[in-house]
């Protein structure tokens, strides 16, 4: 089994909340190559974006805020270009009516038949009826 993981995933490997541990055993997991993981280009602006607004609020101070983004780097997380994503990820957004951004987690998982996996419950709950693929991180095991 294989999934497109984004960023509401890979931010609970960097910040401890709500799921972080399903998100740690998905990292741990896959290290040990038990499946595949991929995700989008896109994810290193989301995950450097929350990595922003959080140093923003004065939650991470800039230094801590750089040292966890190469922290994040250094996963080493498989990436697609967004190129090919891009037009199906905007259908997509057209037809949901949610963010193109997220569009093209969605348009990666039906390109490469894999499952998508996201923290994001306005994101499942939107998926769940039309995209069989969509995972819950909280329910996966």
């Amino acid at each position: 089994m294989s999934f497109v993981v984004d960023a509401s995933v890979a931010a609970k490997w960097l910040v401890r909340e709500a799921d972080s541990d399903k998100a740690e055993a998905l990292l741990i997991q896959w290290k040990q190559g038990d499946f595949d993981l991929l995700a989008p280009e896109i994810v290193l602006a989301e995950i450097g974006s929350m990595i922003w607004k959080k140093s923003l609020r004065g939650l991470m101070p800039p230094d801590a805020a750089l040292e966890v983004y190469e922290k994040f780097m250094r996963v080493s997380l498989p990436l697609a270009p967004i190129h090919d994503l891009a037009g199906p990820a905007l259908k997509l957004a057209l037809q949901y009516r949610h963010s193109v951004y997220d569009g093209l987690y969605v348009a990666l998982a039906q390109m490469t038949g894999w499952r998508l996996i996201t923290a994001d419950e306005k994101l499942y709950n939107m998926l769940a009826s039309g995209f069989p693929q969509v995972c819950l991180l909280r329910q996966w095991t």
